[in-house]
């Protein structure tokens, strides 16, 4: 039995010889050569090989994102940067009735007609944008209605009254008759230039009262009381400028030379009857009623 015992263990400890062994030690020998020729970490990185250093974004800002795919609304929609309101407003209804019946395409359209406008905001914040008086109508100036300079003047400024068309029109119709005699018929200047002032007397009594009642067959209905004071007004307006009147007249007929056809009463009694008229046309001596 010993002999048989000691014959086993021989036999295994053969088996288990150097020279079984060699050939697991060559491999672990060659596996580590294998880890001894891969490059580190850092030099792989730095080669650019397969093998990277793991990095944190932290504190990086990723790049931004494009709107709608990297399409411009600008461009999609055909305007610029600086389009009116409703320019923009036209594109977008056009290019919504164009892709009808496309809805996402549409709520794209509308997006980028939001952000367009959300753009020109900010630029108008910031002041990169002027504003345009058609972008918007309560950006339009304030008109600031200015006074005329008799305003200023208390006295004067009861008294000077821009005239109504119908009473222009009336009053320099009947002036201008007179004017026109006294050309036609220079003998007849003196009488017109009298009735000149009458007629420009009456325009200017009668100008601020209210128009008197008459009867069917045109005759005045009512009496009214004679107002002295502003009598007493109209009569000293128009002499004070039918005196300015008459003296410039003068001097135009001396110091012009008139042609032979026009005589110099004729030019006395136009300058004259221009002056009363502008008088009747510019003040008034009754108040308003």
């Amino acid at each position: 039995m010993r002999s048989v015992l000691l014959v086993s263990l021989l036999a295994s400890a053969a088996a288990f010889s150097p020279a079984v062994l060699a050939p697991r030690q060559a491999g672990s020998s060659v596996a580590r050569s294998a880890l001894r020729s891969m490059p580190s970490p850092r030099a792989a990185a730095r080669r650019g090989g397969a093998l990277r250093m793991v990095s944190f974004p932290f504190g990086k800002k990723e790049p931004p994102k494009e709107r709608f795919g990297g399409e411009s609304p600008y461009r999609t929609f055909g305007v610029a940067e600086d389009a009116p309101y409703e320019e923009v407003e036209k594109a977008y209804k056009e290019l919504c009735a164009e892709h009808e019946g496309e809805d996402k395409y549409l709520i794209k359209l509308e997006m980028m007609k939001e952000a367009i406008f959300d753009d020109r905001l900010k630029a108008r914040m910031s002041g990169a944008l002027q504003a345009k008086v058609r972008d918007s109508p309560f950006e339009k100036k304030l008109i600031v209605y200015k006074e005329p300079w008799y305003a200023k003047i208390a006295w004067l400024s009861k008294i000077v009254v821009m005239p109504t068309r119908k009473y222009a029109v009336k009053a320099s119709i009947l002036m201008g008759c007179f004017i026109m005699a006294g050309l036609f018929a220079p003998q007849l200047s003196a009488t017109t230039m009298g009735f000149g002032f009458l007629s420009s007397m009456g325009f200017l009594y009668n100008r601020g009262t209210p128009e008197m009642k008459r009867d069917d067959e045109g005759n005045p209905g009512e009496a009214r009381p004679a107002n002295y004071g502003a009598l007493g007004k109209a009569i000293g307006l128009l002499s004070i400028f039918g005196g300015a009147g008459f003296a410039f007249a003068q001097v135009v007929v001396q110091n012009t030379r008139l042609p032979p056809f026009i005589a110099a009463d004729s030019v006395v009694n136009a300058i004259f009857n221009l002056f009363l008229l502008a008088t009747a046309l510019v003040f008034q001596v009754q108040e308003e009623q």
